[in-house]
C-alpha cells in the first residue's frame, strides 16, 4: 500500500473565491441597473426629451380698442397663411434640403398664383435658425389664393394652411394718432425659470394708446411642444398651454362725434379737442392731417414710410396734445381772473386808441386800428381788446398771472392716459433768464397778457381751461372710460368766474368777436376767439382758435339735453379766429347738441 507523505491542496477554496467575485460582480451590476433604470430613470428621461422636444413660447392676441358703446377701433383680423414643414422636405445635405424646399415652393406658387418673397438665403437661415417651426411661405393670403391652394392642396405634402390674426383698423385714418399703431417683437416670457428654445413674434404698441397701454393690452403666452428627429426637423407639435388675449380697452370717445370734428378738420392743419368738463372724458380728439394706420400692417412699405417722414403736414404728429401753440386771445380769461384776484376792478375802464405803448419802442397794435374808445373788463373780453388786456396784464403782474396759468394747470402735463402730453411753457423771469440768459422785460409781460410770446399751450390744455371757467371744477382729462373721475375746485371765487362768464358769453353774442361761433346752437354757450401770429417775414402766418364751453337747453334733443362739453380748436395759417376757426366748431356744437340732421359743413 502506497503511503502519501504530501497531500495536494483542495482546489474547494480557490472555487469559493472565484464564485465570491462573480457574486460580487452580479450584485454590483444589480445595484447599478437599479440606479440607472429605477433610481435615475426621471433624469435620463428628462434628458431624452431635452433633446427630442423643442419648446416653443406662443403669442396671446391682442385685446381690442373700443369706442363708448363698443364700437371698434382696434381689433384683430383673422388671417390665413401657407406655410412650410421643414422635415418633409430634408435630404442628405442641407444644401439639398433648401434646394427641395425652392422646388415645392416654385410648383406651388403656380397654383397659389403669387410669387413667394422668399429667397434660397431666407430659406437657409430658416433651417439654420428655426429648424423645428413651420417657414411662413405666403402670409395673409386672400380668399382666391387659399381657395386654390385648397383644392389642389394633396400636391403640395409638407405645406398647408394655419390660421392666424393681424391687427386692423376699421375706421382707417380716424382717431389716427391718438389710436396708434403697432409693430412685431419676439414673446417676452413671464416670470419664471422655464427655458424657451423659441419665441413667437407678438403685437407691441408703436405710438398712440397702443403705445401707452400696450402692457395692458397685450395677451399671455401660451406654450407649444415641438417632437423633433435625430437631425432636428419637426416631427409632431401639442398645445401644453393655450395662450389667452388680452382684455378689451373701452375709451370715452364718441364715434360719430369724432367722424363730426375730424369732418371739421378736412383739408386743414390743425386740431380740435372735445371734453366733458364734468367727467374729463375725452368725447373727440382729432388731429390733421392724418394718415391710414392700416398701412402699417403688417409692416409700414419704404414708399409709404417716406412719403409720411417728408409730409410737410406732419401728419404722424397728434397736434392735440403733442404740439404746442401761442393760445393768442383765448388766454384773456386767464389774464381776467387773474387781474380779478389781484384787485382790478372790473367796472374800471380804460381807453384803447387802436396801440399800447411801453416806452418809445414797444408797440401792440389792436385789431381795431383806430382804437375801441373806453372798456370795461366784460367789453374788453368781448372786443377781443389787446390795448385793454397789455394794460390789465401790466398792471396785474407776472407773478399773479403765472399763479392764475398753474391754477388752470398750465406749463405742466395734463396727466392725460395718453403719449406725448406735453407741458407747453408759462414763462417768467427765472424761465427766460434759464432758456435765453436773458432778464423779464415789461414788453414779455404784455405779450403774454395777450397769449403771445413765450407762452405755449396745447389745444387739450385750452380745452380743459375753458371747461374749468364754464364748470368752476378743473377735471383731469382720460380716455379710458375705467378711469375714476379726478377734479378739483379752482381757486376763483364764484363772483369773479361769473364776471368773465359774462364777458365770454358776449363774445359769441350777435355782436361779438365770436358770434358766428354759437349760430343756432340749441345750447347756451360761451367762448373766446384767438389769432397769434408766428414766423417772420415770409414765412410769417396766424395759427387761429377757437374755445367754447355749452350747455344743453330745454330745446336741445333729449341725448344731449344738460349735456356740457368744452370745445379748443386750432387751425394753423387761418385768417381769424371768428372768421376760420369758429364756424367750425359751431358746426360740431351744432351735430352734438343739435342733431346730425341739422349740423352742415365747414363755412
Amino acid at each position: 500500500m502506497w503511503k502519501v507523505e504530501n497531500p495536494v491542496p483542495s482546489a474547494l477554496p480557490a472555487c469559493a473565491l472565484t464564485a465570491a467575485a462573480i457574486l460580487l460582480g452580479l450584485t454590483v451590476l444589480a445595484v447599478r441597473l437599479r440606479v440607472e433604470q429605477l433610481d435615475n430613470s426621471s433624469e435620463r428621461n428628462s434628458e431624452m426629451k431635452q433633446q427630442s422636444e423643442r419648446r416653443v413660447l406662443t403669442a396671446g392676441a391682442r385685446g381690442r380698442i373700443l369706442a363708448a358703446g363698443g364700437e371698434p377701433l382696434a381689433v384683430n383680423r383673422p388671417t390665413m397663411s401657407i406655410v412650410l414643414n421643414p422635415g418633409a422636405f430634408q435630404s442628405a445635405g442641407r444644401s439639398a434640403t433648401v434646394s427641395n424646399i425652392c422646388e415645392a415652393i416654385e410648383a406651388a406658387e403656380r397654383t397659389v398664383g403669387r410669387a413667394s418673397k422668399l429667397t434660397a438665403r431666407d430659406i437657409e437661415r430658416h433651417l439654420e435658425r428655426a429648424l423645428a417651426l413651420p417657414l411662413v411661405v405666403w402670409s395673409d393670403v386672400d380668399e382666391g389664393e387659399f381657395s386654390r391652394f385648397a383644392e389642389h392642396s394633396e400636391q403640395f405634402a409638407g405645406l398647408d394652411c394655419v390660421e392666424g390674426y393681424e391687427r386692423s383698423y376699421p375706421g382707417g385714418s380716424l382717431a389716427a394718432q391718438l389710436v396708434g399703431y403697432v409693430g412685431r417683437e419676439r414673446v417676452e416670457a413671464q416670470a419664471g425659470d422655464k427655458r424657451f428654445h423659441y419665441r413667437d413674434f407678438e403685437m407691441r404698441g408703436r405710438a398712440g394708446l397702443e403705445y401707452y397701454y400696450d402692457s395692458y393690452l397685450r395677451g399671455v403666452p401660451g406654450e407649444q411642444i415641438v417632437l423633433v428627429d435625430a437631425r432636428g426637423f419637426p416631427c409632431a407639435r401639442r398645445e401644453a398651454i393655450r395662450p389667452q388675449s388680452g382684455p378689451d380697452l373701452e375709451l370715452t370717445l364718441e364715434l360719430p362725434l369724432q367722424r363730426a370734428v375730424e369732418r371739421q378738420l378736412s383739408g386743414l392743419k390743425g386740431a380740435c379737442v372735445v371734453l366733458d368738463p364734468q367727467t374729463g372724458g375725452v368725447l373727440a380728439m382729432a388731429s390733421a392731417p392724418a394718415f391710414d394706420l392700416n398701412d402699417f400692417v403688417p409692416v409700414l412699405s419704404q414708399e409709404k414710410y417716406d412719403a409720411l417722414a417728408t409730409d410737410a403736414g406732419k401728419p404722424l404728429l397728434n397736434r392735440a396734445c403733442g404740439a404746442t401753440y401761442a393760445p393768442g386771445s383765448t388766454f384773456k380769461p386767464v389774464i381776467a381772473l387773474a387781474a380779478l384776484g389781484a384787485g382790478v376792478d372790473a367796472r374800471a375802464r380804460y381807453e384803447c386808441t387802436g396801440a399800447f405803448t411801453i416806452g418809445d419802442r414797444f408797440r401792440i397794435r389792436c385789431a381795431r386800428t383806430w382804437g375801441h374808445g373806453e372798456l370795461d373788463l366784460r367789453l374788453a373780453l368781448k372786443e377781443s381788446c389787446n390795448s385793454y388786456f397789455c394794460w390789465i396784464g401790466c398792471e396785474t403782474g407776472t407773478n399773479a398771472i403765472v399763479r392764475a396759468a398753474h391754477a388752470f394747470v398750465l406749463g405742466a402735463k395734463s396727466g392725460i392716459d395718453c403719449p406725448n402730453d406735453l407741458p407747453g411753457v408759462v414763462p417768467d423771469e427765472e424761465w427766460k433768464r434759464a432758456h435765453y440768459a436773458e432778464r423779464w422785460y415789461p414788453g414779455d409781460l404784455a405779450q403774454i397778457s395777450i397769449g403771445q410770446g413765450m407762452l405755449l399751450v396745447t389745444p387739450l390744455q385750452m380745452a380743459r381751461v375753458i371747461g374749468a371757467i364754464g364748470t368752476g371744477r378743473l377735471v383731469k382729462p382720460r380716455l379710458n372710460a375705467e378711469t375714476p373721475v379726478q377734479m378739483s375746485r379752482l381757486p376763483f371765487p364764484d363772483a369773479h368766474l361769473d364776471i368773465v362768464r359774462e364777458g365770454l358769453r358776449l363774445v359769441v353774442s350777435r355782436t361779438g368777436t365770436g358770434y358766428r361761433g354759437a349760430e343756432g346752437v340749441q345750447a347756451t354757450v360761451m367762448g373766446k376767439t384767438g389769432t397769434a401770429e408766428v414766423g417772420r417775414g415770409a414765412s410769417r402766418r396766424k395759427n387761429t382758435w377757437f374755445v367754447a364751453y355749452a350747455k344743453g337747453t330745454d330745446a336741445s334733443r333729449a341725448e344731449a339735453r344738460d349735456r356740457e362739453v368744452a370745445v379748443a380748436m386750432v387751425v394753423e395759417c387761418g385768417e381769424s379766429g371768428g372768421g376760420t376757426t369758429a364756424p367750425r366748431v359751431c358746426e360740431i356744437l351744432k351735430f352734438f347738441f343739435n342733431g346730425p340732421a341739422v349740423a352742415g359743413g365747414a363755412q
